[in-house]
């Protein structure tokens, strides 16, 4: 429910935000324009949310432990505590990639106006 919460605070901040932004840097708001706004905008959540995904599915964990050995080869015979980057990202991207589609979904809306 507190993540629900705060994806609408979110959404809605964001929202507001993005024209009251474009108003201030350009001195008329066209449709064109809040399109291009909310879509940077919801490509930077997209992007953190997908690399949150693919981090935490495990993908990378073979490679990192591989690097790591070839790391204690080279310093010392002692293997060190060994933290799958699966584990470090456990978190969902639920709210990263929630928030960038609605975002996304109104630019695109705001490009079928234009």
């Amino acid at each position: 429910m507190k993540n629900k919460k705060k994806i609408a605070i979110s959404i809605i901040s964001l929202s507001l935000i993005i024209p009251l932004v474009t108003l201030l840097s350009k001195k008329e708001i066209t449709t064109t324009y809040l399109s291009d706004n909310f879509f940077l905008v919801s490509l930077f959540f997209i992007i953190i949310g997908v690399t949150i995904l693919v981090l935490s599915s495990g993908f990378f964990d073979f490679f990192q432990k591989n690097m790591k050995q070839l790391m204690w080869r080279r310093k010392s015979n002692e293997p060190k505590e060994y933290i799958p980057l699966s584990q470090i990202f456990e978190k969902k991207p639920v709210y990263w990639l929630s928030v960038g589609g609605t975002l996304l979904l109104i630019s695109i809306i705001f490009a079928f106006l234009s």
